[in-house]
């Protein structure tokens, strides 16, 4: 098991790039005067020691010379956690307990552990180190002197100065998340997580697998009841909870991010395809055209056995690449599984929290079946609203690849296709009847006019499907007075924010990490980052963006020096170039929520 567990530590460590622990960790000792041993433990960079994890003992109890006391310096308080970011720095006071002459071997056992802050937790190590000395200048025992040594942790006089005093750091919204799992019973976390997970159901990440969970559901064909509805819909959220779960274990235990991993240009792409391939399913369009092979292979999965495993690589795909985003809570869940190892109590929170995100979603898949209208018009209707939404998705996909002014053009075209078959540019005829025809050709009439704004918006340089005509609006209208505020600085490599963070001494500075994938992150940039309010209260800073959405070897580099799990999140740094680590942001905020934050 202990060979196990070391081959995968050191798998672990190779494919993120964390170091060795013998690189992490490097112990040394030596005189500092005739009776006083110097212990220092060099550290890595984000690395730390637990200061309950610490012991110093002799090695050699029979050699006549004992240790009088121990001494080191006071450690900091971080999450809760007594721990040693730089070296203790221990003091050895020694004694003779008999005659001794020349020179002398002093074997020190030194028993440590340690974790990385990019969350890596090292296993419990034990060196021991060897001093020479000239005995004749160790003092004789004295009677005052206890045979068993007193280990003390205080601040002493040494080279190099003092280390400060405690520092105690407050916790951040994750890391407070995370002490509910350490702190907490199993039902505590389960609770606690399922009700984070309901909350999470309401952001936009995972308002696109309504149209997706429900055009599965309606694809089953006839004899779609409510039990079978139900019955679907929970492998759907199965599946997907079951998705999240593996990718949050990856990423608390390894730092690697499954999700980002499914985010490049072709994978979403042939996904979109995926979802096109679905509404055209929708419009009917398979009948005609679709070749037999392929017809063959959708006529399998339409029995029982192939329609639960079709919807449950349906979910479990969708939850990859459809919502990759990182809230508070499952971040919190990632920081208790890099920091402990321990998989399956996190993997827990993380199941459960993806269990409630999946509520919603149960909701409507067993709906869908519940109430399915009767074969006819009304069927073919709600078949081609579903098919609209599909390709809304596959446009919303693909607008992560493409820029804005395409994206925006291919959201008119949707709105005009969607007018035109709502017969907008048709005739009312004689007799037009109010609930069926008017009030639908004024609504087609209305969709028809959006779709052509977003055209021509698009084409003019547009690109918020919300303001399709500002530039339009801008030329027309003199140009207001506005306020110049800063704006972010895009980066993309660890070395370059290293480098902004040396030339900023005596400057506030805040890093979002962002990622085109990433929706929540569009909505800090459309409604946070955009309010007039937020720009006045963020011109304290010097903005960077840090850029993930390659997901290569520079983005997985400077996420694990931060431990960051997935964009969005927010980090600040003072006026020195600490990072504040209490003052953290993961996920969305509102603007005046962050503001407040801010004032903080």
């Amino acid at each position: 098991m202990r060979i196990l567990l070391f081959l995968l530590i050191s798998v672990q460590m190779w494919a993120v790039g964390f170091l060795q622990p013998d690189e992490a960790f490097k112990p040394s000792a030596k005189m500092v005067d005739g009776k006083t041993i110097g212990v220092e433990i060099i550290m890595g960079d984000q690395i730390h020691i637990y200061a309950d994890k610490l012991k110093v003992e002799d090695a050699d109890k029979k050699d006549g010379i004992d240790f009088k006391s121990v001494t080191m310096v006071e450690p900091i308080v971080l999450d809760g956690e007594k721990v040693y970011e730089s070296s203790p720095a221990i003091r050895i006071a020694l004694f003779r307990t008999k005659e001794l002459t020349g020179e002398k071997k002093v074997k020190i056992k030194l028993s440590y552990q340690g974790c990385s802050s990019a969350g890596l937790c090292y296993e419990p190590m034990e060196k021991t180190l060897e001093v020479s000395l000239d005995a004749s200048k160790v003092p004789m025992s004295e009677s005052s002197v206890l045979k068993a040594p007193a280990v003390e942790q205080k601040s002493i006089d040494i080279a190099p100065p003092p280390v400060a005093k405690p520092v105690i750091a407050e916790k951040s919204e994750t890391d407070q998340i995370a002490s509910v799992i350490k702190g907490g019973s199993l039902w505590v976390i389960v609770v606690s997580f399922f009700g984070f997970g309901i909350l999470l159901s309401l952001t936009p990440c995972v308002f696109p697998m309504i149209p997706i969970i429900s055009s599965v559901i309606l694809a089953q064909g006839k004899g779609m009841g409510a039990k079978k509805a139900f019955f679907l819909s929970l492998v759907y959220v199965l599946s997907m909870a079951v998705a999240y779960t593996i990718a949050g274990i990856l990423a608390g235990l390894f730092g690697a991010n499954l999700q980002a991993a499914f985010q490049t240009p072709w994978v979403i792409t042939s996904f979109a395809l995926i979802f096109v391939l679905l509404a055209l399913s929708m419009f009917d369009v398979y009948e005609l055209q679709i070749p037999n092979f392929i017809q063959s292979r959708l006529s399998k999965m339409g029995s029982q056995r192939g329609g639960v495993i079709g919807i449950a690589i349906m979910g479990f795909l969708s939850a990859l690449i459809v919502g990759p985003c990182v809230a508070a809570p499952l971040a919190g869940a990632l920081i208790y599984i890099g920091q402990t190892g321990d998989a399956l109590l996190g993997g827990v929170a993380l199941f459960s929290l993806s269990i409630g995100m999946g509520i919603p979603l149960l909701i409507v898949g067993t709906t869908s079946g519940r109430f399915m209208p009767k074969p006819g018009m009304w069927m073919d209707i709600i078949k081609a609203v579903f098919g609209v939404m599909l390709l809304g998705i596959a446009i919303w996909m693909i607008g992560r690849v493409l820029d804005e002014n395409t994206t925006l053009l291919l959201w008119g075209g949707l709105a005009i296709f969607v007018a035109i078959n709502m017969n907008a540019l048709e005739p009312l005829g004689a007799h037009p009847s109010w609930s069926s025809r008017a009030n639908v050709k004024a609504l087609g009439f209305m969709i028809l006019l959006y779709g052509v704004s977003l055209l021509i918006g698009g084409m003019a340089g547009a690109k918020n499907v919300l303001h399709p005509l500002d530039p339009f609006i801008a030329q027309a209208q003199a140009a207001p007075i506005k306020l110049e505020h800063k704006k972010f600085e895009k980066i993309t490599s660890i070395e370059e924010l290293n480098a902004i963070l040396a030339e900023s001494k005596g400057k506030k500075v805040m890093v979002d990490f962002y990622a085109d994938w990433c929706t929540a992150c569009k909505e800090l940039e459309e409604k946070t980052f955009s309010d007039e309010s937020v720009k006045t209260a963020m011109d304290q800073y010097i903005l960077v963006q840090v850029d993930l959405t390659a997901n290569d070897e520079a983005a997985r580099t400077i996420s694990s020096k931060f431990g960051i799990f997935g964009p969005p999140a927010i980090l600040f740094f003072d006026e020195n170039g600490t990072r504040k680590k209490d003052a953290d942001i993961v996920g969305f905020k509102e603007p005046q929520e962050f503001i407040k934050h801010l004032g903080k």
